[in-house]
């Protein structure tokens, strides 16, 4: 198995993005790149950037499931969307430190993003940490959350059939809120650390989350919101995700794949092989490591499946982007089952 290696930013990756139909991956960084990639042979199709200045930190990127337009997150307030090819449609200026954005899940009507920012005090006024729905087109502010956040969330997405937003904090909580009147519906104590990421299935009723505290839960996301299973990991997390497979009619892969490493500051003091910066692909259902892939000379940051599930693109803090795909071994040997 080997990897393609890109090295298109200067600065560590924030997030990797698939495409609805698998043929593209985005990938942006702190250097306020979002490149966009062709999945098959990794070549650079183009960048996005705002008009004007050059953009700070670009912390989030999304894209339409029909691939018609772009939205990306950057540090400097700034909601930006653009078509594929590049050209700028419009810019909200939102205010805050924008982590996150995530268009909502409805095919065809994909016209409301969900973003969250942290507090920011300029001299002019001061930004409060919140959750917010946006409309893209006419630009409107549908929704804001902020007196009832407790604390800053470092991610936030939309639940089944765009009804909830779910938001993950460093506190250890993730927080269910209802999309449109902003209310806060269920409260899950998920982990002893921060939480680092959240992904979901296709149908998204299943939700696995990540965390600092070295494991990941996977919890159902009907009405219980209970834990499925918990998965011990030796490194604490930084993302992790279900294999797009593990519902296929034909050979399914109870597959998660998971990845963080030593905190950047600390990487210094050890070796390369113990800071644990690989790729791990758990089973699911049996909770143990089946095998791990080699790979950043620094923690990963970022993770994304292919969308037909035959391999998979990890960004990590040393700037690189890693696409893998998997050998044949993997839809044939008993291991990997």
């Amino acid at each position: 198995m080997k990897p393609y290696l890109l090295h298109i930013h200067d600065r560590p990756l924030t997030m990797v993005k698939f495409s609805y139909d698998g043929d593209f991956f985005l990938t942006c960084a702190k250097d306020g790149d979002t490149c966009l990639m062709r999945s098959d042979n990794c070549e650079r199709v183009g960048t996005y950037h705002p008009v004007g200045d050059k953009a700070g930190a670009v912390f989030a990127v999304d894209i339409t499931m029909d691939t018609m337009y772009v939205v990306t997150a950057t540090a400097d307030g700034k909601l930006i969307f653009y078509t594929l090819e590049g050209e700028q449609v419009q810019s909200l200026n939102h205010g805050g430190i924008l982590k996150y954005v995530e268009f909502n899940q409805k095919p065809g009507e994909q016209n409301m993003v969900v973003t969250c920012n942290d507090k920011f005090k300029s001299s002019a006024e001061l930004v409060p940490n919140r959750i917010m729905v946006w409309q893209f087109q006419p630009p409107k502010r549908l929704l804001s959350i902020d007196n009832d956040l407790p604390m800053k969330a470092t991610k936030v997405k939309w639940g089944p059939f765009d009804e909830t937003l779910v938001s993950i904090f460093e506190e250890g909580y993730i927080i269910i809120w209802d999309a449109v009147k902003g209310a806060k519906i269920h409260q899950i104590d998920a982990h002893k650390g921060p939480v680092t990421g959240i992904s979901f299935t296709e149908d998204r009723m299943l939700m696995l989350s990540c965390s600092k505290d070295q494991s990941a839960k996977l919890w159902t996301m009907d009405e219980e919101y209970e834990l499925v299973k918990a998965f011990e990991t030796d490194r604490p997390l930084n993302d992790a995700a279900i294999s797009p497979l593990y519902n296929a009619e034909k050979d399914p892969k109870y597959h998660i794949l998971m990845g963080g490493g030593q905190d950047a500051k600390d990487v210094t003091t050890t070796a390369g092989s113990s800071g644990k910066f690989e790729a791990i692909l758990w089973n699911m259902v049996f909770g143990e490591e089946i095998g791990s892939v080699k790979g950043h000379f620094g923690p990963m940051n970022t993770l994304a499946w292919r969308r037909d599930g035959k391999g998979f693109v990890t960004g990590g803090e040393d700037g690189y982007v890693r696409v893998h795909h998997w050998d044949k071994d993997y839809f044939t040997s008993k291991k990997f089952e």
